[in-house]
């Protein structure tokens, strides 16, 4: 279904017909409203408010340019808690996203986080990936419209979990071992991981076996091809650019340095969600009214967060990502309690709401306590232990 014209309503009600006068102060799926309302209509008598999406863009974005993820995990859930079919919530997000990756690409390659020829072998397997996976949900969708719903929160919160959690107990480490090195150390300044998985794929020769230069590794193009197909997949099944798994994939298993991961992984994302995007928009399924509003926001917030990279040390990258990758996924949690439920506890779709909105909060915060206490310290301030580990810079530069 092809969105309605945004339009803002006064003395009409969604549907066009009358709207009463204590109408505009009653909570409704776009929120609380008290004055005028401007949405958009992505579904039979669903509306979802412009203001508040351009706000979870702006968070959205910030958590994309700090992480190196295109936001997508977070997107397509919150998307479909507020009201989008499966198919409507990935296509759209995949055009937001579109536009989010090529700006982060853009500040990173400035930054000079990313390492432009890992990045091409990628977007290559990538393009694969999201044919089938966009095949696989439409099919999916064909079958039963319930079912493809159920089953995009399911897988998303399947990776969430897994990669939460290993994410969790590697960052728990890396705290540790920073505060027993000290903060000089040099190697914990560069964020790189040396797990026992990337160096048996380091080792594998296989042909081509292709040094990268700049994310000083050697290793064989068929593995960075096949993790460019998985990137492609979640991008086509689930409308995820795939950096909350690309980005871990490439820091843990790959040996790229963290900072370098979060720049060259948004390669891959872009072309998996800008292909998925097209292939979407044939279908008619991309809002792009309500893509458009949220790309005002995290075109914002991306420029702040990849800036923010710049005054930290790889393992503030990794505590965000694992913060944020927790937090999301709770909202799909309930939406999918509310429709295994056959959608008839009303309190658990408004409880996934708020959720959706908290678990954006969450990381945000973390990203606007590193930045606060980064320009802090440069300017001679005290900053406790914990946070000064994680910051980039010596002492003798604040």
């Amino acid at each position: 279904m092809r969105p309605a014209v945004v339009r803002e309503l006064e003395k009409t009600g969604p549907n066009g017909g009358p709207l009463n006068e204590d109408a505009l102060s009653r909570p409704t799926m776009a929120g609380r409203e008290t004055g005028v309302w401007i949405v958009v209509e992505v579904a039979a008598g669903v509306v979802v408010n412009l203001y508040l999406l351009a706000g979870v863009g702006l968070g959205v974005g910030l958590i994309a340019g700090f992480a190196g993820v295109s936001g997508g995990y977070l997107l397509t859930p919150i998307l479909m808690i507020l009201g989008f079919p499966a198919p409507h919530a990935v296509g759209t997000a995949q055009a937001l996203q579109a536009g989010n990756n090529l700006i982060g690409i853009l500040r990173h390659r400035r930054l000079g986080h990313v390492d432009l020829k890992m990045g091409i072998i990628m977007a290559t397997g990538a393009l694969f990936g999201a044919e089938i996976g966009l095949r696989a949900l439409h099919h999916a969708r064909a079958i039963s419209p319930s079912h493809a719903d159920i089953a995009v929160l399911s897988m998303m919160m399947i990776m969430l979990g897994v990669i939460a959690v290993s994410m969790a107990v590697e960052v728990r480490r890396s705290r540790r071992r920073l505060a027993e090195l000290g903060e000089a150390d040099s190697a914990a300044d560069e964020g790189e991981i040396h797990t026992a998985a990337c160096e048996f794929l380091q080792g594998l020769c296989i042909f081509p076996h292709i040094r990268f230069t700049k994310s000083k590794l050697r290793i064989s193009a068929w593995i960075v091809l096949g993790l460019g197909v998985v990137i492609g997949l979640l991008s086509g099944f689930l409308g995820v650019g795939g950096g909350f798994m690309s980005n871990p994939a490439l820091i843990y298993l790959v040996g790229q340095p963290s900072l370098m991961a979060v720049g060259t992984n948004l390669i891959a994302a872009f072309t998996g969600v800008t292909f998925g995007c097209f292939r979407n928009a044939m279908l008619g399924v991309v809002h792009l009214p309500v893509a458009l509003v949220m790309l005002l926001g995290t075109a914002i917030g991306t420029q702040l967060g990849a800036l923010g990279t710049s005054w930290v040390k790889g393992i503030a990258v990794r505590s965000v990502l694992a913060a944020s990758v927790s937090a999301a996924i709770l909202g799909p949690a309930i939406k999918l309690a509310w429709m295994l439920t056959g959608s008839q506890v009303t309190w658990l779709d408004q409880v996934a709401r708020l959720v959706a909105l908290l678990q954006i909060a969450v990381p945000v915060a973390l990203i606007a306590l590193f930045l606060v206490m980064g320009y802090r310290r440069r300017c001679g301030g005290a900053v406790p232990a914990w946070v000064r580990r994680m910051l980039a810079g010596r002492p003798d530069q604040a």
